[in-house]
This record gives structure tokens, C-alpha cells and sequence, in this order.
């Protein structure tokens, strides 16, 4: 566990997770990484694998998770960084089977590198050609344990927050988005701007630039990720029960939305969680 967060914090966080029912790759292991002084959530770390076929994640749309894949592949180093999803689609691996996936929560990875998240959007991008890693994809590939590729990554966001001048603006998202995610999306833009004091023109700015997507976007993925833990969770549970406890104005609604993020209907998605969607009974995480 993250030294400075307690079991409650993980379990709350493990809630507001994105749901990612198609990904074909194992979870070896996984830590959630916070800030030391507020106890707030910065990134979750994966290391996967996947079978030697997987040529690519089947991802839809998440909570705005933006992520660097990690190669632990010690002939093959590197990383690529990977947007937050406006749409689903499919992320290719770039060869690698064996990852550690750090995915930054929203606002995080603006705040701690400096750069905009609406430039990565729906695409991935070798790192190198964003920032400068120095020799961290290297030593990550060659760790050879969980624990040291982890500390390596705690390493490389503390050089990388040292050199950032992000934190009066970063501080505002991270709060603005850890009560959208506890909210479970269930939020009006013109409620965030009450709550905290700034203009809704400023917040589609300032949610444009850190997060990578525009407020209402983010708002409508969170709920529906919300839609989809809760039938994850719950099998048997009706479409009109999740439409209901999910916030949206009715089934025939919530059947439309899913329609447009999944590409079938709720009922469909249900069936085929019955079938082959959960490896080992458990669903997947990601962006």
C-alpha cells in the first residue's frame, strides 16, 4: 500500500476506477500513488501482461485517466503516452506484451509535467517526443521487481513536479474532479462554478487544458462509468434500475447514451458480461 493512505482511501478510490470490461491483458499487480502531503490521489500503476496475439486494448471511454505504458521489456525499453478517451477505440500495445501502465488521474498529469492534455486526447504519443524521460524507460524496463519499477516511477513524478509551476491551478482540478468522481458525475457545470468561485468559461478552459476534456464531456464519461460499475457489479440488475440510480432521465435515455459509447445496448453488454467479458470474475481498469 502507498505509504500515507489508509485502506479507506484505496477502497474509495478502487470505486471511482474506469471500467474497461474488453481488455485482453492480465493485471499482475497494481499500487495507487498519492500525494504525500494531502493523501490525494496522483496515479494508479498496472503491470500487464498480455498473450503474444494481443496486438491491442479494446478501451472505452474512462474517468480521463491520461497514462505513460511503461515497456518492461528490457530489449525493448520506451514508453508512450496515452489521452483520454472522447470516444471508444483501440490502443495498440506497439509490440510490447509486458507493461507497467501509470495512469495520472484527472488534472494530475498537467499538474506534475506542464503540459496541456487536450494535445493527447483519443491518441498515444512515444514520450520522448513530449518531455525529456532521461534514463527512466531504461531502468524501468530492467527493474526487476514490482516495488523498484514503482519507486522508479515515484522517482521520475518527483523530478517532474520539482521543475512545474502548475500547483495553484492543478490544486483547483484535483479538488473540482475528486468531487465530480465522488459524485459519480451526477454534477452541472454551473454547480462546479458555484462551488468554487470561478466562471464557467474559466473551468472550460482550465478542465480543456488539464484534463484533456471539456466539462460536460468529462461529466457525461464519469457517469456512464458509473453505469458500468454498477452493472458489473450488479448482473442481474435491470436497465431501468441502473437508468434510475445512475442519474439519467429515463431507460429509453440511458439506452441511447449506452448505444453511442458501447455500440450496443445495455441488455447485449449484459448478456456478454455473462458469457466471456470478466477474465477470473473481474473487470479491468483503465482509462
Amino acid at each position: 500500500m502507498e505509504r500515507g493512505i489508509s485502506v479507506e482511501q484505496v477502497s474509495e478510490f478502487d470505486r471511482v476506477l474506469s471500467v474497461q470490461p474488453f481488455w485482453d491483458a492480465d493485471k499482475l499487480a497494481k499500487q495507487l500513488l498519492v500525494d504525500k502531503a494531502s493523501g490525494a490521489p496522483i496515479a494508479v500503476a498496472y503491470e500487464l501482461q498480455a498473450d503474444q496475439d494481443v496486438q491491442r486494448l479494446d478501451c472505452v471511454p474512462g474517468i480521463g485517466l491520461i497514462g505513460i505504458l511503461f515497456s518492461l521489456e528490457p530489449d525493448h525499453p520506451g514508453a508512450v503516452c496515452c489521452g483520454a478517451l472522447n470516444q471508444s477505440k483501440m490502443v495498440p500495445l506497439f509490440g510490447r506484451r509486458h507493461i507497467l501502465s501509470c495512469q495520472f488521474f484527472p488534472g494530475e498529469f498537467t499538474r506534475i509535467f506542464g503540459l496541456p492534455s487536450n494535445v493527447l486526447a483519443d491518441t498515444e504519443i512515444p514520450l520522448e517526443d513530449l518531455l525529456q524521460p532521461g534514463t527512466t524507460p531504461e531502468q524501468i524496463a530492467c527493474a526487476t521487481s514490482f516495488e523498484e519499477r514503482i519507486e522508479l516511477t515515484r522517482q521520475f513524478i518527483s523530478r517532474w513536479e520539482a521543475r512545474t509551476r502548475q500547483r495553484d491551478v492543478g490544486k483547483l482540478i484535483q479538488q473540482m474532479m475528486l468531487d465530480i468522481l465522488r459524485n459519480h458525475g451526477d454534477v452541472r457545470v454551473n454547480e462546479l462554478a458555484e462551488q468554487t468561485g470561478y466562471s464557467s468559461r474559466y473551468l472550460q478552459k482550465v478542465m480543456l487544458e488539464h484534463v484533456g476534456l471539456a466539462p460536460q464531456t468529462a461529466l457525461a464519461n464519469i457517469r456512464f462509468q458509473s453505469a458500468l460499475q454498477l452493472m458489473v457489479a450488479e448482473p442481474g440488475i435491470s436497465v431501468a434500475e441502473v437508468a434510475q440510480r445512475t442519474g439519467y432521465y429515463d431507460q429509453s435515455h440511458f439506452t441511447k447514451v449506452f448505444k453511442e459509447y458501447m455500440k450496443m445496448t445495455p441488455a447485449a453488454f449484459q448478456e456478454q458480461l455473462r458469457k466471456s467479458f470478466l477474465p477470473n470474475g473481474r473487470p479491468g481498469t483503465a482509462r
